[in-house]
């Protein structure tokens, strides 16, 4: 039989929560958790979940749930892609149709942009299929392993566990760091108390003098290896690098019980530069020394190329003009011309026009998220451009932070 698409609610909940655990799971004692799991989560809402069925059964799914992305200072609708997937014996099969997450992925776009969504934001167990989808990726994420010997040492008097009574302040600082970050995605306050009731796992540490603001927050959770004990980050953000500084301090005073800790930051922070041993070391060492390894997780789909744009704040000196092309995996092409002045971009769509630069959009993604610089992407046959002065323009693009989103999903 065909596949049929449909998105559903709270009374079909149960049947989204075994297509998950027939796609993900290894085991079928695992009903119960996924079952508890789906309606635990607070950032999707009935109508969110795509449920793929043939003869009336489950066989793949999707769940869309509605945040707010902040891209260069300006806040965009942006929808998050979660839980796709095919249950183990629906896939790579042969027959005239598409496969079961092709079919969820278009559906699942098309939902996007009924809701007005400019962006589409995933994190991928693979990234070349979504590819397929027109997703760049967009956030490089650096994993540093640091034994707690080179740490600094330093005060970090407002360093204490979380409290109940931490939750607007949380709030608060999450919004803040949000809003002066490169696509990071919005965090509710039902989204915060989930997150908490994970954190039984761990310890939740937050940086508070008093009835002060909170200036970071710190999950981490044991972990053994090698026959060492270890701390690894689930989560963390600080509002400056006093408060990074602090929370260095307080993981360098645990060095009696831990060997060493791991954290996830952007790859635009040198943290060697904070570090008592500044070296990550190009052959092997016998003293104490930090590693790190870089990963990428997040890709996007720009679907609303006019409201992205028209949303970001660039440096006041930037300006410049481009007619940019983007070749869209659906297989049309999308023509229009960016004026930018004062930093803030006007977008006009012009299909007749010559076009300046072009590119496919999964580079596009990326280069108007910050992570390519359009020149680069010229450098490396990513892109092409007839006129230089575009390129110099859409470079103002990549002009600050680089993306790190801070939101799970």
């Amino acid at each position: 039989m065909a596949l049929s698409l449909r998105w559903v609610g709270e009374e079909d909940l149960d049947a989204v929560a075994m297509t998950r655990l027939q796609c993900y799971s290894h085991a079928m004692n695992e009903a119960a958790r996924f079952k508890e799991l789906i309606r635990a989560n607070p950032r999707a809402k009935p109508g969110d979940y795509l449920l793929a069925e043939r003869d009336g059964v489950g066989v793949g799914t999707a769940t869309s749930c509605s945040f707010t992305m902040w891209i260069r200072g300006g806040a965009v609708p942006c929808q998050g892609v979660a839980w796709v997937g095919t249950v183990k014996t629906s896939r790579r099969r042969t027959s005239n149709e598409d496969g079961v997450a092709t079919q969820v992925m278009r559906e699942t776009l098309r939902m996007a942009r009924e809701r007005g969504q400019a962006i589409s934001a995933l994190m991928p167990f693979r990234a070349s299929f979504y590819e397929h989808f027109g997703y760049g990726l967009v956030e490089r994420r650096n994993e540093w392993t640091l034994p707690l010997a080179v740490l600094p040492h330093g005060d970090f008097g407002g360093m204490r566990l979380y409290r109940e009574d931490d939750i607007p302040e949380l709030v608060k600082l999450r919004q803040r760091l949000v809003e002066a970050g490169q696509c990071d995605i919005e965090r509710s306050e039902p989204a915060w108390r989930f997150w908490l009731q994970q954190t039984g796992t761990g310890l939740f540490f937050v940086d508070r003098e008093g009835s002060g603001p909170i200036t970071s927050y710190l999950w981490v959770e044991h972990e053994r290896r090698n026959d060492k004990d270890y701390l690894r980050a689930i989560q963390q953000n600080y509002a400056d690098i006093d408060a990074l500084k602090r929370q260095l301090h307080f993981l360098a005073s645990l060095r009696d019980q831990y060997a060493a800790a791991v954290l996830y930051l952007p790859a635009d922070l040198p943290l060697n530069w904070l570090l008592r041993e500044t070296q990550i070391p190009h052959r092997p060492v016998n003293h104490p020394h930090s590693e790190l390894k870089q990963s990428v997780r997040m890709q996007v789909r720009i679907l609303d190329h006019k409201k992205v744009l028209e949303a970001m704040r660039l440096p006041s000196d930037a300006t410049g003009k481009a007619v940019v092309a983007i070749h869209e995996c659906e297989g049309h092409v999308n023509r229009f011309a960016i004026d930018l002045s004062d930093g803030r971009m006007s977008v006009v769509a012009n299909g007749s026009a010559t076009s300046t630069f072009e590119c496919s959009d999964k580079v596009w993604a990326a280069i108007v998220c910050g992570d390519l610089p359009a020149s680069r992407a010229v450098e490396l046959g990513l892109a092409s451009s007839t006129d230089p002065t575009s390129i110099t323009t859409l470079d103002s693009l990549s002009r600050g932070l680089l993306p790190f989103c801070h939101e799970y999903f």
